[in-house]
Formats: structure tokens, C-alpha cells, sequence
């Protein structure tokens, strides 16, 4: 079967791109010569916070060219498609590798398959594996544990034959010199006296609001670590966090705020340079992940549990299921009753763990 030109389809948001780093390495190297093109989301205009496929990932070495998925709505989306379509039928594609999150329907799945063909791509993978393994049917009484989104989609490739099953993986970005020097000069400029204390990010926003811990919890495990361990917190997040994370700090006396003032890629190696992060199930967590930071990462109980885990083994997960789980809802409408279940004490506990663990692996005060 020939590779030589591969298109990936994959939409979403920061997370749901920097979930699938993994399984893009793996068909990086499985193909090593071919032509890899990115048909992901284009910028969403009602959206200003909206970050783009390209704005993540490396820009050059995993993908050699991008293509923008269109929004469809109205008229001017039949237009877009249309030309989608002519794009894509000059590229000349030999495979479509299909890599949508698991909520797609089989419905669509089948129209997805079709549009594929009829733009002259022969080969469409992973679209039978998609479907037999969709989570689009509603899942009725309690949320069950299923395989998490980066993991799924590395065996996706396995399934078809396109990467070997015992590899090793990995969800580097790739970070520049100059994107850790950036980094490093915001930190530099932002704490001037930091000495050997180590850096922890805190994330303590999200888009959705039903995400979100209180504040208040957030205040009291950080100010106790900063009495404990020394550390020094730094917030990171959206420009829409950005007061959240200046209030805190002003509790604090201590730290500085990353919200909105670096690209993504300079907060990831900003993330680099922390010992943890602290935080809800937002795409920082998972830029947190990919810079090899280990993550204490507080969910609400809104989708099946392990779904949206963060890539690594040093992680610490606090979850708690309710009878409302699986609302999958931007917004709570029983007062965050599974997030208020999440303690300030247990989740101290598991920042010192990874704290401690982590001052072991370098044999030096952190």
C-alpha cells in the first residue's frame, strides 16, 4: 500500500492536539520519508482564546504542511467545503489517516469516509477502528473506566499495521532554543530572586465552568506548600485567567503570572522548568504532560473516567462520581458537587508526594 503522501484528520482543541502527540510520533517514524500533512480545525473566529494546531506543535519534523478544516455552518460553509475539496484533490493523497476523538457518530463517520473518496484519497484508516469503538452512544447509570484518548489512538495505528506494538512513545514538542530562552527570560524578569526554590505552574481557570475547584482550595494548598516546601507558584492559563491568577498571587506575596503574557509553546518550556503542576483538566494540564512535568490534576466527573488523563506515570488524578456524572456540561447545575467532594488536605498530600518523588529522582533539594 503506498504511503507516500499521508493526510491526518484530526479536530479539536489544545488538549485534544496535545493528547495525540504520541500516536503523531509513531506514524512520524513509521514513515519517516512520506509527505505527513495536518487536516485540523481552522481559527475560530468567535473565540479569540482559540489555538491553532499549527501555534502547538513543532514547525517542522512531525508535519510538513497544514490544511484548515472550515467552519460549515450556512451558505459560505458549503462554499469552504467545496473548497476543501479542490485542495485536497491537488495534494494528491495517497492515505487519510483517520484520527478524530471518539465521539464521532458512525453517521458521520460514513460521511467522512465518503468525502475522503470523492476527493480521490483511496486509503482511508482508522475509520472502521473509530467505529467500532465510538463512545457516541449515550451511556446510561454510572461513568466506567475506558482507555485514555492518547493511548486509544496509538492502538488505532497498531490495528492498522502502521506502527510497531512494543514502541516506545513519547509527546515531545520539540521546544527551540529560542522558545526556552523566551521562556527563560520571562522567569528571569518576573521572579528576580528565586534562587534554588522550586517552581510549581498552577492552572486554577478553564473554559468551562464546570471544571473549575475553588479558588479558595486552590489559595490554601498552594500557600501551604509555599510554607512547607518554598516553592514558588506560577499561574498559567488563558488572558481570561489572568485576574484569577492575580488575586491569588496577591494571597500569595510571592510568584508571577504566565496567563495570556507567553505563546503556548514558551509555556510549555516555562512548564519545563516546574516541578509540578497544580490544576484543573484544561489544555495547560496537558502542555503541562507533554514538557515531562507531572501533573496533579483535578477533574470534574462530567465524562467517562480516564478519558482525558494526562499523558505520563507520575501523575496524581483526583476524580469523584456522583449520581449527575456524565453531563458532559460546560456549566454545573448542581453546584459542583463533584469537584466539592475534592479536598484542599488530600490534594496537598498529593503535591508533596510528587515533590518529594521528584527530589529523590535528583538526588538534590528541589
Amino acid at each position: 500500500m503506498n504511503h507516500e503522501r499521508i493526510l491526518v484528520f484530526r479536530a479539536g482543541h489544545l488538549g485534544d492536539n496535545l493528547i495525540a502527540l504520541p500516536a503523531f510520533w509513531a506514524l512520524r517514524e513509521a514513515f519517516p520519508g512520506s509527505h505527513i500533512s495536518y487536516l485540523s480545525n481552522a481559527d475560530d473566529e468567535n473565540n479569540p482564546h482559540y489555538v491553532t494546531a499549527r501555534g502547538i506543535f513543532p514547525e517542522t519534523g512531525l508535519f510538513d504542511s497544514w490544511i484548515s478544516y472550515p467552519n460549515l455552518d450556512g451558505v459560505a460553509g458549503t462554499y469552504r467545503l467545496l473548497k476543501l475539496a479542490l485542495t485536497l484533490r491537488r495534494r494528491k493523497f495517497d492515505t487519510v489517516v483517520y484520527m478524530t476523538t471518539r465521539t464521532r457518530t458512525t453517521r458521520q463517520i460514513d460521511r467522512d469516509k465518503t468525502f475522503f473518496r470523492l476527493v480521490g484519497i483511496p486509503n482511508v484508516l482508522g475509520a472502521d477502528y473509530m467505529r467500532r469503538h465510538s463512545l457516541s452512544e449515550a451511556i446510561r447509570g454510572p461513568m466506567h473506566e475506558v482507555q485514555a484518548e492518547g493511548d486509544f489512538l496509538v492502538q488505532l495505528l497498531q490495528d492498522e499495521g502502521l506502527t510497531a506494538r512494543h514502541a516506545e512513545f513519547t509527546a515531545d514538542l520539540r521546544l527551540t532554543p529560542l522558545e526556552r530562552e523566551a521562556a527563560a527570560s520571562w522567569l528571569r524578569a518576573e521572579i528576580s530572586e528565586r534562587g534554588g526554590r522550586p517552581l510549581i505552574g498552577v492552572a486554577p481557570g478553564s473554559k468551562w465552568d464546570s471544571k473549575i475547584w475553588d479558588e479558595e482550595r486552590f489559595s490554601d494548598v498552594v500557600q501551604r506548600l509555599i510554607l512547607t516546601h518554598d516553592v514558588i507558584p506560577i499561574i498559567f492559563g488563558g488572558s481570561e485567567d489572568r485576574e484569577k491568577g492575580m488575586r491569588l498571587l496577591d494571597r500569595w506575596k510571592i510568584g508571577g503570572n504566565a496567563a495570556g503574557e507567553l505563546s503556548v509553546r514558551q509555556a510549555a518550556a516555562a512548564l519545563e522548568s516546574c516541578a509540578l503542576y497544580l490544576g484543573n483538566d484544561t489544555g495547560t494540564m496537558h502542555l503541562a504532560a507533554s514538557s515531562g512535568t507531572p501533573c496533579v490534576a483535578i477533574f470534574a466527573a462530567l465524562d467517562l473516567i480516564g478519558r482525558w488523563y494526562p499523558f505520563g506515570s507520575d501523575n496524581e488524578i483526583f476524580r469523584r462520581s456522583v449520581e449527575c456524572e456524565g453531563c458532559y456540561s460546560p456549566t454545573c447545575f448542581n453546584n459542583h458537587k463533584c469537584l466539592d467532594l475534592i479536598r484542599a488536605d488530600e490534594v496537598y498530600a498529593a503535591c508533596v508526594r510528587v515533590l518529594d518523588r521528584r527530589k529523590i529522582i535528583s538526588g538534590t533539594d528541589l
